[in-house]
């Protein structure tokens, strides 16, 4: 368990990784282009969170809207008695764009969004609610959650990039500090 610096409730939120996508299988990535389902791997990763969960009185599940995340999330409910809630927020990182024509046309690589913002409000909304809260999530949001919060152990060290995040993983983290996120006059 990783303990942060400052909130006004005992919150505990757990981050998963949703279970292995037909893409994942692949080695491809989806970004927001596309949603591939679980595998049948990933559907069992998806049960196994669940019950690494089953004892740490978890209130809700909060998923990414992608296929894989609200399977997750469905597969993880299930076994926990609990509702799920899709939030936007915790999609994988986007492309970035200019809004320009030249866009669509350029051969420069294209970056990726920063996501900082969205997953900090995202943060601050489920560190609001009462109780435990499991959030599924891609593989690069875990990894922002984890630097957001400097929540990094000595596993999760390892985790250089999304893809480094095992498919189904599990991090707690406390968050009864999270008002270091709200911004004060």
């Amino acid at each position: 368990m990783i303990e942060l610096v400052g909130s006004p409730r005992n919150h505990l939120l757990w981050v998963v990784r949703h279970g292995e996508s037909t893409w994942n299988a692949l080695g491809r990535t989806q970004r927001e282009v596309a949603h591939p389902p679980l595998t049948a791997r990933g559907t069992t990763q998806a049960y196994a969170a669940g019950y690494a969960l089953r004892d740490k009185k978890i209130d809700r599940i909060v998923s990414s809207d992608a296929v894989c995340a609200t399977q997750t999330a469905q597969a993880m409910a299930t076994v926990l008695g609990v509702r799920t809630s899709v939030d936007a927020r915790l999609r994988e990182r986007g492309w970035r764009r200019t809004g320009t024509l030249t866009d669509a046309d350029s051969h420069r690589p294209a970056q990726l969004e920063d996501p900082t913002e969205r997953v900090r409000t995202v943060l601050l909304d489920v560190g609001a609610m009462n109780g435990s809260t499991a959030v599924v999530t891609h593989g690069d949001i875990v990894c922002a959650i984890l630097d957001m919060l400097h929540a990094r152990d000595a596993t999760t060290r390892q985790w250089r990039t999304g893809a480094d995040v095992p498919n189904g993983s599990v991090v707690g983290i406390n968050l009864r500090r999270l008002s270091r996120f709200v911004d004060l006059p």
